[in-house]
C-alpha cells in the first residue's frame, strides 16, 4: 500500500490496492485457489521524477477487476487503484494491462476508455471508490461475466482477487473464499466481539472511536458491505481470509449455482488500528501486522444511485455492463411455464 488516508481521523483506513509493504504479511487473502468466476489481475505503471538523479522512476501496482461485459470488454474495479497512474502520452489513457485472466487472449487487449472519479473526490468519500475500464476487444462469451446485481445483497459473498503478502511475488492464480456480510452500519461488536472490553477497557473504546470515525469520510454507510474475521462462534481468529495487497477491486459475488455468479460490490478499504494490547491474545498470533491488526473489510455496493450514475456514464463512452434482478429470472420463468 503506498496511500494511507491522512486525515487523522481516518489514519486507520486503508486502500488496499496501494497498501504499506508490511514485512511477512500473509499471502493471498489465505482463500483457495480458484477458475471461472471472473475475475482478471490489473498491472498498473506509476512514474515519479526523481529531481536528484533528473530521471523517471518507474513503478507498478496490481489490483484485481471482475468482468462486467463482453462486447466489448469491460471490467469492474476500484478508482483508488488508478491514483497517480501514468498515462499514455499518445491518447491520456493510464497506462494498466490486464496480467491474469481465465482466458489468455484477455491478457492482449487493449484499453480504450477508462472512466473513474479522481482520487481526491475518492478520498472525500469512499463511496465513489468505483471504475470502469473499457477494453478492444470483442467476445462472445457470455460465462465470462459476472453481472451486476441490482436487488439487496445476499448475506453470504464469494470474495475473489489477486491478493498477496509484501513478501510474497504477486501471484499466478486466483483466490476466493466466502465470507458472511454485514451492514457497514453495523455496531462495532459485529467485528471486534464485546468481551475484548473488559480484558482492556482503554484500549477497546480506542478502537471503537476510530471505527466510527470512517463516517466522516463516508457519507451513506449503506452503500457499504462489510467483512470481519470472526468465527461461526464470534471468536477472532486472524487466520481467516481477508482482503489483502492486490485485492482492490476484486469483487464479491453472490452465487446462482450451476456456476453463475452476479457482483454485488469490490473491495475497497479496510481498517484496522496500528498498535496492539497484550491483554488481546490474538495479537500474539502471527508476526505479520496485517494479519493480527485488520478487522474490517469493506466493499463498494453496486445496487446504489451513485454506482448506477456511473455506470450510466460508462456506458455512453462504449462500456458493456450487464445487470441481473432476482425478478427478472423470475418473469421468465414464468413465461416460459405459460
Amino acid at each position: 500500500m503506498n496511500a494511507l488516508i491522512t486525515s487523522v481521523m481516518l489514519r486507520g483506513l486503508a486502500l488496499i490496492g496501494l497498501m504499506l509493504p508490511f514485512s511477512e504479511a500473509n499471502a493471498i487473502m489465505d482463500g483457495m485457489p480458484a477458475v471461472g468466476v471472473s475475475t482478471v489481475q490489473l498491472v498498473f505503471e506509476h512514474r515519479t521524477w526523481r529531481e536528484y538523479a533528473q530521471e523517471w522512476k518507474i513503478s507498478h501496482s496490481q489490483c484485481s477487476a471482475v468482468v462486467v461485459g463482453v462486447a466489448p470488454l469491460t471490467l469492474l474495479t476500484a478508482a483508488h487503484c488508478l491514483r497517480e497512474v501514468s498515462l499514455n502520452p499518445v491518447n491520456q489513457l493510464p497506462l494498466v494491462r490486464i496480467a491474469q485472466a481465465d482466458q489468455p487472449a484477455i491478457q492482449s487487449a487493449i484499453l480504450t476508455q477508462a472512466i473513474f472519479p479522481e482520487f481526491d473526490k475518492v478520498r472525500g468519500n469512499l463511496i465513489d471508490d468505483l471504475a470502469v475500464l473499457v477494453f478492444d476487444l470483442q467476445l462472445t462469451d457470455t460465462k465470462l461475466i459476472a453481472p451486476v446485481l441490482l436487488d439487496h445483497p445476499q448475506a453470504r459473498a464469494l470474495l475473489c482477487g489477486y491478493g498477496f503478502g509484501a513478501s510474497d511475488n504477486p501471484p499466478d492464480i486466483l483466490r476466493c473464499a466466502s465470507k458472511t456480510l454485514h451492514e457497514a452500519s453495523a455496531e462495532f461488536s459485529a467485528f471486534v466481539p464485546a468481551r475484548y472490553e473488559a480484558l482492556d477497557p482503554l484500549f477497546y473504546a480506542r478502537y471503537r472511536t476510530q471505527f466510527e470515525s470512517k463516517a466522516s469520510a463516508i457519507s451513506t454507510l449503506d452503500t457499504l458491505l462489510a467483512v470481519n474475521r470472526l468465527d461461526h462462534e464470534g471468536e477472532y481468529i486472524p487466520s481467516l481470509p481477508m482482503p489483502t495487497l492486490g485485492d482492490s477491486g476484486g469483487p464479491w459475488l453472490a452465487d446462482l449455482g450451476e456456476g453463475r455468479y452476479v457482483v454485488m460490490g469490490v473491495t475497497s478499504f479496510v481498517e484496522s488500528f496500528y498498535s496492539s494490547s497484550p491483554q488481546w491474545g490474538f495479537f500474539r498470533q502471527s508476526n505479520a501486522p496485517m494479519a493480527d491488526f485488520m478487522y474490517a473489510g469493506y466493499g463498494i455496493r453496486l445496487d446504489s444511485m451513485r454506482a448506477r450514475k456511473l455506470f450510466n456514464a460508462a456506458r455512453i463512452r462504449g462500456a458493456d455492463i450487464r445487470v441481473y434482478r432476482q425478478g427478472w429470472e423470475q418473469l421468465e420463468s414464468r413465461q416460459r411455464i405459460n
